[in-house]
C-alpha cells in the first residue's frame, strides 16, 4: 500500500509539471490570438502570428501527454471528471479546432483578416474553456465514492467565471512577454503596453480570486484549510513570491529588457502552481478524491514511469530544438 501511495504521489507531481508546461507554452500561443483581436493593422497581426507558427504544434504535445498520463495513471479521474464536464470539454474541442483552422487557413488565404479573426476568437473560446474546466475542478465536485452526483451545470458559478477572467488576462500577459522577445519596433512597443495592462489585470484577478477563496469556507481546501476560512501561511508565502515575480515582470518591461519578462512569467506561474498544488495535495479532485484512491495499480504506474521517463526527455529535446530553429525576431510576411 505504501508503494502505491508513493507512486501515486510521483504521478501527481508529474501531472502538475505537464499541466504547467501546457498552461505556460499554450498560454502565450492563445494570448497571441487574443491580442490579435486588439491589433488593427493586418501586417502587424501577421508578424504576431508569425512568432508562433513554428512552435504552436510543439506546444500542443504537452496537452497530448497530459491527456495520456491522466488516462494511464489516474483513469478514474479521466473517466469521472470528463463525464461530469462533458459540455465544457466538448466546447474546448470545438474551440481548439476553430483556433487551429484559423491559423492554418490564414497561411494560405488571400484575405487573411477573416481567418485571423477565427484564430483570435477561437483562442478566446479555448481560454474560456480552460477557465471553466480548471475552475470546476478546483471548486470541488460532488462525488459518491467515484460516482459523480452533481448536476450538468454545476460548472457554472461565480468562482469559475473569476477563473476565466484571470486566464483571459494571464494568457495575454504571457503573450505580451513573448512578443517583446520576438518582435521589434512599434509592435514591440505595443506589446510592452499590453503587458502592463494585462499583467495588471492578471494580478488584480488573482488577488480577487484569493480573496474570494479566503471568504468562502467551502473553498478552504484550495488553501490548505478544508472547511475553514482564511489562508494558510505556506499558501500566502508562495503567492507573495508569485506576486513579487509579477512586479519584476513590470520592472523588466519598463527597463526595456527583452528576455526577462517571459522568464518572470514562467517563474510566477511556478509559484502559483506550487501554492495551489501543495495546498490541494493529496487530493487530485476536490473534495474527496485523492491521488492514491484514483491511481492505477502499482505495476501499471511503474511501467508508465519507465515509458514516460524515457519519453519525456525526448519531448523536451524536441521542443527545445523547435524553439532553437525558430529563434530570432519574426519578420513581416512579405519579408519572411
Amino acid at each position: 500500500m505504501d508503494g502505491q501511495i508513493s507512486l501515486a504521489d510521483v504521478w501527481y507531481w508529474i501531472l502538475a509539471l505537464l499541466l504547467w508546461l501546457y498552461v505556460f507554452t499554450d498560454g502565450f500561443d492563445l494570448g497571441v490570438g487574443i491580442l490579435c483581436l486588439l491589433e488593427g493593422n493586418e501586417s502587424r497581426r501577421g508578424v504576431m502570428v508569425e512568432t508562433i507558427e513554428g512552435v504552436w504544434h510543439a506546444n500542443q504535445t504537452w496537452l497530448v501527454m497530459l491527456g495520456g498520463v491522466l488516462f494511464g495513471a489516474f483513469p478514474l479521474v479521466y473517466g469521472t471528471v470528463l463525464a461530469a464536464l462533458y459540455l465544457p470539454a466538448g466546447f474546448l474541442l470545438f474551440a481548439l479546432m476553430a483556433r487551429g483552422i484559423g491559423l492554418e487557413y490564414r497561411a494560405e488565404a488571400a484575405e487573411k483578416r477573416r481567418w485571423t479573426g477565427v484564430f483570435g476568437w477561437g483562442s478566446v473560446a479555448v481560454t474560456v474553456a480552460h477557465g471553466i474546466l480548471l475552475g470546476s475542478i478546483l471548486q470541488g465536485m460532488a462525488f459518491d465514492g467515484l460516482r459523480y452526483t452533481g448536476g450538468a451545470f454545476d460548472w457554472f458559478s461565480p468562482f469559475t467565471i473569476l477563473v476565466c477572467a484571470t486566464l483571459l488576462c494571464l494568457y495575454p500577459m504571457f503573450a505580451a512577454a513573448w512578443l517583446v522577445l520576438k518582435t521589434e519596433g512599434e509592435l514591440q512597443d505595443a506589446a510592452r503596453l499590453w503587458g502592463l495592462r494585462f499583467g495588471s489585470g492578471a494580478v488584480g484577478c488573482l488577488v480577487l480570486l484569493v480573496g474570494y477563496i479566503a471568504l468562502d469556507g467551502h473553498l478552504g481546501h484550495l488553501v490548505g484549510r478544508p472547511g475553514q476560512g482564511g489562508l494558510s501561511p505556506m499558501f500566502i508565502v508562495l503567492l507573495v513570491v508569485a506576486v513579487l515575480n509579477a512586479a519584476l515582470y513590470f520592472r523588466a518591461l519598463g527597463k526595456g529588457w527583452e528576455r526577462r519578462p517571459l522568464l518572470y512569467c514562467a517563474v510566477m506561474l511556478v509559484f502559483v502552481f506550487l501554492a495551489f498544488g501543495t495546498s490541494l495535495y493529496p487530493m487530485i479532485v476536490p473534495t474527496g478524491v485523492t491521488a492514491a484512491s484514483a491511481a492505477s495499480p502499482p505495476q501499471m504506474l511503474r511501467i508508465m514511469l519507465y515509458v514516460v521517463g524515457g519519453l519525456l526527455p525526448v519531448v523536451l529535446f524536441y521542443n527545445a530544438y523547435q524553439y532553437r530553429v525558430f529563434r530570432g525576431k519574426a519578420l513581416p510576411e512579405d519579408e519572411a
